[in-house]
Order: structure tokens, then sequence, then C-alpha cells
């Protein structure tokens, strides 16, 4: 078994020592090969260009995909973001790889408003995600395709993320980090 997980900053693990992120701590805990292809500010786009070097040669059994955020604070529509995502997942399958969909994490908006106001306000970010998610949702329904709901174990009382598992808003800190690896762990079985 090997897992290839392709996506943008917060499959690299911005900010956390390569031993802290959720991947390095997947690997420990399933014993098995793990690599991590996340680059921080890629968009979904980015990643679908990146994924036959990526993903598709490495020959791994599973890819997780997660992604979206980056496209969505530079407000591309969320159909193409969509469209993107399941043209990776498409791909993935015609290569013999089992696609897994992981729900991007919630933003915290006010934290993100004071570490990253240059980029966006964040206005409706989460509900954006939302729809995202509800897309995703769908289509991995059609075509059975499992999903890790990530989105909903960090969201808050008041639909924002829970600012104990950030750094800055966007990146999630060392806990954040060991609850997402625990809930992709509790999540799907990679036997």
């Amino acid at each position: 078994m090997k897992l290839i997980c392709i996506g943008d900053s917060l499959t690299y693990g911005y900010g956390i020592k390569r031993n802290e992120v959720w991947t390095t701590i997947l690997k420990k805990s399933l014993g098995i090969e793990v690599i991590n292809k996340g680059i921080s500010g890629d968009t979904s786009a980015g990643m679908l260009s990146r994924l036959y070097n990526d993903v598709i040669l490495g020959s791994p059994t599973h890819a997780i995909i997660m992604g979206g955020t980056n496209d969505l604070i530079w407000n591309l529509d969320i159909k193409q973001i969509t469209s993107n995502l399941a043209t990776i997942a498409f791909q993935l399958m015609q290569n013999y790889i089992t696609p897994v969909f992981g729900l991007s994490v919630p933003i915290c908006t006010e934290l993100a408003r004071k570490n990253w106001s240059a980029m966006s306000d964040f206005n409706n970010m989460n509900k954006k995600l939302r729809q995202l998610n509800s897309n995703i949702i769908k289509f991995s329904n059609s075509y059975k395709i499992k999903v890790i709901d990530l989105y909903s174990s960090f969201i808050g009382e008041n639909e924002d993320g829970q600012e104990k598992y950030y750094t800055d808003g966007l990146h999630l800190n060392v806990n954040g980090n060991i609850k997402m690896a625990h809930i992709v762990l509790l999540s799907y079985n990679f036997a």
C-alpha cells in the first residue's frame, strides 16, 4: 500500500515541522508509505497540472485530494474548482489509483483577517467552502468515491473555524495536524 496526498498548504503543513505534519503522523500510525505532495498556495488547476508527475508516476494505491481553498480566496468559480477536482479523481481512477477526497478545514475568519488581510477580506469564505464541499460530496456519491469530512470536525459554534487549532486563521497548528491525522485514520481504512 502506498498513499500520496496532493493539495495545498493544508496538505503540505505550512508553518509546521515536517515530523508534526498530519501526513507524517499518518505514516507513523499506518506503517505504510505516505508521500506529501502539498504545495503552499496551490490551486485546483495547479494540482491538476502536476497530477501526472506528482501522483500518477509515483504509482500509489490511494491518493488523498484536498484543495480549493486558495481558489476561493482568489474568487474563482466554484463550478470550475469542482470540475478540476473531479478531473483529478477521474485521472486517478483511469490509472487504477483509488481517489479519496478530504474536505478542507474551515477558515478561522477573524484570525485570517488579522494575518492575511492583503489576500482577501474572507467574507463568506466558509459559506463558499460549504458549497464546494457539497459539490464534492455529490460528485463523490455518484462515483462511489470516499470523502473524509475534515470541515465539520474543525467548525465551531459560530460556523467559523475553532481558533485553538489554527496558527493564522488559514493553517493548522500542531494540535490541528494531530486532529486531522486522527480524523483521516478513523474515516478510512487504508488496508
